[in-house]
């Protein structure tokens, strides 16, 4: 049984070896700090911090390669200590890119599974889903 819980990640970790074979030039921590910055317009550091889960160090080089690429404006505001995150027209698209990619892997991974067969995964799949975001709320 063990393995057959690999399979999501080993699912999930091809899909990211292809990506980086189409020329992608973020990993996956920079995308996931990209798409959060984007959903959350003007957080700061500490904020995208806490949803990777990394040290602070590692955020900083993160938003800094993505301030360098274009993707993200960091700003001070009253407070000099503060930087605060947002996402720029180019990091919107460069996101939209990448969703893009994710939506077509999947679509061609799905294909020719019975249609009936996909909702059931889909209705557990966001069962999972909900549960391991409920676990990480609890730490």
């Amino acid at each position: 049984m063990n393995d057959r819980y690999r399979h999501i990640l080993k699912i999930v970790r091809n899909m990211r070896i292809e990506k980086n074979r189409n020329g992608e030039i973020l990993n996956e921590n920079e995308r996931e700090a990209l798409r959060y910055i984007i959903k959350h317009p003007q957080c700061i550091l500490n904020d995208v911090v806490w949803y990777l889960n990394v040290n602070k160090a590692l955020v900083s080089r993160i938003c800094k390669k993505l301030n360098e690429l274009g993707y993200i404006a960091i700003n001070s505001g009253d407070d000099k200590r503060k930087k605060y995150l947002m996402a720029t027209k180019l990091g919107q698209e460069y996101k939209e890119k990448s969703q893009n990619f994710e939506h077509k892997y999947f679509l061609e991974l799905f294909q020719g599974i019975d249609d009936k067969k996909l909702e059931v995964f889909f209705d557990v799949l966001e069962v999972l889903y909900l549960r391991s975001k409920k676990r990480r709320k609890e730490y």
